[in-house]
């Protein structure tokens, strides 16, 4: 296979006042013709600025200081070299981007290398339409666009472009690739902004601006990891099914194992800056020899794992990084050599198979790996006692919210963000809540918790109607309904230290207090002398600090004799008063009184270092900052933040959606742990469902504001029942090569705005198996084509002058014509058939064909209400007159399919 693109011994730094960052490290890897290549690994790990480095978009203070990247192009080389006479940058058909100068590189971005950037929202341009960001590569490279850098050219590029002529051919062609990438109505949309559309659309676009030229590769950093499963399911077989057409080769850079296994051909483990472990996709999944890769794949949840296994430590400093590999630190199986002089690459695998691993061990025993952390987990049993009833909350936002909005004409819709939900949470479960972004998932956790009053409906917390107390009664009972944030850096204050951040909860509380119906008890170990001349008494108070159960509050006291000094360890961060009995020399006695400490200060001092305890920090971080921390560091802060009040509820929102997978694995552990450790109940809010498998009891799905299924986790997942709750499900990338994915249900379109929701079931407007009426004699797929034309005429989304334009190109001067937007006609007959073939894919009967096309006439003439009332009439669905309910079953589903 010839390779396309070749980076060798590659080298990124970036100049700090620390020193320099290593961020590429010596990176070798190439991309083959028509190839996928997977880049995983943890954040930090140089991912991105391979990409970068590779496009040649490093900027001040890093530099690429050594190494190449080569690009394989006869065009681009002869190009170059008749360009700049011979160039040292072009060697036969290879060019090499480190060496070339930068308006060189601007030839190659976007016409031999496409790049799709990691968030479409702060990568376009808010004040260019989505078209003309389209055009602007094309007329950079395929129209003789490109300008010299200066100045005046670079005014011209900021000043908007609506007075300006865009040929005609751009503008097709522009249309064209927007719909390649499955924007509907490009014609229509060429012409909006990038904030009226959908994070799904969003990205379509990018990928749009990346394939506009059809580039030969494409870099392709993190394009799904801010999306949905479905929509990430779109994007997935969108890129695929244009690779296959384009021909393209696609470097892929995620830190979704799932995505690499059933995506790539071949897979690249990166590394604190190095490549550690490549070759072929099964390979890398099913014989993993790196330790790295090893314990990468551990961290993922599955059905099968009781317990996660994360990786303990974080990526290195790329500073200071540690000498030999870079992994030992945090290497269940290192070894004394692994720690000095540079590393060899070995390879495994067959003869055939090029399957490369940098690392000293031929193999490691993966039996010596997890075992504690497996047994160590004993679970926790929900009871059958409600703790939190939801009855028909809402949660409704007025768009014109005073006098002048409604002056100025402002939409007086109310947005219907959480619309009529019912659930139960019981003592000691995890309830998860899962459904795609703007379902309402996060509204109905804050609305429940009253950080967002609910504008109707009923929350009663532990026999308390909320609904029915004031702010002072709500703060108290705050003290039991905690929750932690989706984005820990945004919630948590920049300019607190985590103790400070830790400890305002408890100024605001008046805590920590001890229950006087708690008994304090010490739990000794004694060496060094005889047990029954120690005595250990515990406050009564400690439970301020350490919690209780069952009515006991218990201190773990270590207490040591070692040549006449006596030493004694509290684990719980208590006091120790500590008196010492000698006869001479020889220690004769102790008395140990251990106590929260006497000052309310001392009190709340200890309480935070014993929260950072319980999730994992040291207490030498307590004055550290936020940014200070590392991602995962920063949710055990927030984490520990939600506990200091000691609740009873807690909402955990996205908890984990932010975090690298051995990162997820840490905090996922971390929320079971405290779980038993405190009885704790959670409201677990996800979109990955793989994660919310493994920790919930049960799962509530929702979509639009409303709750569609309701089950028990693994029958939910074994016998999903309503459509959408199947579609989430196929829609979860399985990270196993080998795995079928034939069956997978692609969703079309986004979410509805919850401004207008769909008439009866909300879904019905994406549904795969959606009912048609019942005297309809017609295949499901070309009803649901049918009914997707409905929802466009009733909201006069066709793109009629396209139509138009196409017909008038084949058209029959000679028939009744209509005029297109320039002034020429079309053939009527002509423009419906062109709608109708554009829209409808599937073979309608010669009745229900006539419906349309007259439904489609109608469209032509301009008479949208009265095509849409042909549709309804013929086509009109249960599922848009009829509202399905949830039943009271252990397993309902709101759907007219399912069998109650």
């Amino acid at each position: 296979m010839r390779n396309l693109l070749s980076l060798s011994d590659l080298r990124t730094q970036f100049s700090t006042g620390r020193g320099r960052v290593k961020a590429v490290d010596g990176l070798d890897l190439t991309v083959g013709e028509g190839e996928t290549v997977g880049l995983v690994g943890e954040s930090g790990s140089g991912k991105s600025v391979t990409a970068l480095s590779a496009m040649g978009l490093v900027d001040d203070p890093g530099e690429i200081v050594s190494g190449s990247v080569e690009l394989e192009s006869a065009r681009l080389a002869d190009e170059f070299r008749a360009e700049y006479n011979n160039p040292a940058f072009v060697d036969g058909d290879v060019v090499n981007l480190v060496d070339a100068p930068e308006e060189a590189l601007r030839a190659v971005r976007g016409r031999e290398l496409g790049m799709i950037f990691q968030d479409p929202m702060t990568s376009l341009n808010p004040s260019l339409t989505v078209g003309e960001q389209v055009a602007e590569s094309l007329r950079l490279h395929q129209y003789g666009g490109r300008r010299k850098d200066s100045w005046f050219n670079a005014v011209r590029e900021l000043l908007p472009r609506i007075s300006r002529d865009i040929d005609d051919e751009i503008v097709e062609r522009t249309i064209e690739v927007l719909e390649s990438v499955g924007i509907p109505e490009p014609g229509a949309r060429v012409d909006e902004f990038p904030h009226e559309f959908s994070g799904g659309m969003r990205q379509r676009v990018l990928i749009a601006i990346a394939l506009a030229c059809q580039p030969r590769v494409l870099v392709a950093d993190e394009p799904t990891t801010a999306l949905d499963v479905t929509i990430q399911a779109q994007i997935l077989d969108l890129i695929d099914d244009l690779q296959e057409d384009l021909g393209m080769s696609v470097l892929m850079i995620t830190h979704d194992l799932g995505v690499v296994a059933e995506t790539c051909d071949r897979v690249a483990v990166m590394y604190a800056g190095e490549i550690v472990e490549e070759g072929p996709v099964e390979e890398i999944f099913h014989n993993p020899s790196h330790p790295y890769t090893y314990t990468l794949l551990e961290s993922l949840p599955s059905e099968e794992k009781e317990r996660l296994t994360p990786i303990e430590g974080n990526v290195p400093d790329l500073i200071d990084m540690p000498e030999g590999c870079h992994f030992a630190p945090r290497c269940p199986w290192a070894q004394p050599e692994c720690t000095s002089g540079e590393i060899p690459y070995k390879q495994h695998g067959g003869d055939d198979v090029n399957h490369r691993s940098k690392c000293v061990l031929d193999d490691f025993d993966t039996n010596e790996y997890g075992g504690d952390a497996i047994e160590s987990s004993t679970g926790t049993e929900p009871t059958d006692t409600p703790l939190l009833e939801v009855d028909g909350m809402q949660k409704y936002y007025e768009q014109a919210d005073g006098i002048l909005d409604r002056f100025l004409g402002a939409d007086d819709r109310s947005v219907k963000a959480v619309d009529g939900i019912d659930f139960t949470v019981y003592e000691g479960e995890t309830l998860g809540l899962v459904g795609e972004s703007g379902c309402g998932k996060s509204t109905a956790g804050r609305s429940l918790l009253h950080l967002t009053p609910p504008t109707g409906g009923r929350v009663v917390f532990s026999g308390t109607d909320l609904s029915g107390l004031d702010s002072d009664e709500l703060r108290a009972m705050r003290r039991d309904m905690q929750m932690i944030f989706q984005d820990p850096m945004s919630s948590l204050d920049p300019r607190m230290t985590v103790g400070q951040t830790i400890r305002e909860p408890l100024d605001v509380h008046d805590l920590p207090e001890s229950d006087p119906d708690v008994r304090g008890e010490a739990d000794v170990t004694v060496t060094g002398i005889d047990a029954d001349r120690v005595s250990v008494t515990a406050s009564d108070e400690i439970d301020a600090i350490v919690g209780s159960s069952n009515g006991v509050a218990t201190a773990t006291v270590t207490v040591t004799v070692a040549d006449s000094e006596v030493g004694v360890a509290v684990e719980e961060r208590l006091r120790a008063e500590v008196e010492v009995e000698r006869e001479g020399d020889v220690v004769s006695g102790v008395t140990v009184r251990v106590t929260p400490g006497d000052s309310t200060s001392e009190r709340r001092r200890r309480r935070v270092h014993q929260l950072l305890d319980a999730v994992g920090l040291e207490v030498g971080q307590y004055d550290r900052y936020p940014h200070e921390l590392s991602g995962g560091q920063r949710q055990r802060v927030g984490i520990a933040r939600a506990l200091a009040v000691d609740p009873d509820f807690i909402v955990a929102d996205e908890p984990v959606s932010a975090l690298d997978v051995s990162v997820q694995a840490q905090i996922l552990n971390l929320l079971e742990d405290l779980q038993e450790r405190f009885g704790l109940t959670y409201l677990f809010i996800a979109h990955d469902l793989s994660v919310v498998r493994h920790i919930s009891d049960r799962v509530a799905v929702m979509y639009l504001g409303e709750i569609v299924e309701v089950a028990a986790t693994d029958e939910l997942f074994d016998d999903p029942r309503h459509p959408y709750t199947q579609a989430l499900l196929s829609a979860i990338p399985e990270p196993d090569p080998a795995a079928e994915t034939g069956d997978r249900i692609i969703l079309e379109g986004d979410v509805p705005s919850p401004i207008n929701p769909p008439s009866g079931c909300h879904f019905r407007t994406r549904c795969p198996q959606v009912i048609p009426p019942a005297d309809l004699d017609i295949e499901q797929a070309a009803y649901r084509e049918v009914m997707d034309l409905r929802q466009r005429v009733e909201r006069e989304a066709l793109d009629v002058e396209s139509a138009r334009d196409a017909a008038l190109d084949a058209g029959d001067p000679s028939a009744e014509a209509t005029v297109s937007a320039d002034g020429g006609t079309a053939d009527a007959d002509a423009v419906v058939d062109e709608l109708r073939e554009s829209h409808l894919s599937h073979s309608l009967s010669a009745e229900l064909r006539g419906v349309v096309d007259r439904a489609l006439e109608r469209v032509v003439a301009d008479d949208w209400e009265e095509a849409g009332e042909i549709l309804r009439e013929r086509f009109e669905s249960v599922c848009e007159r009829d509202a399905p309910e949830l039943g009271e079953q252990t397993h309902p589903a709101a759907c007219h399919l399912v069998d109650e």
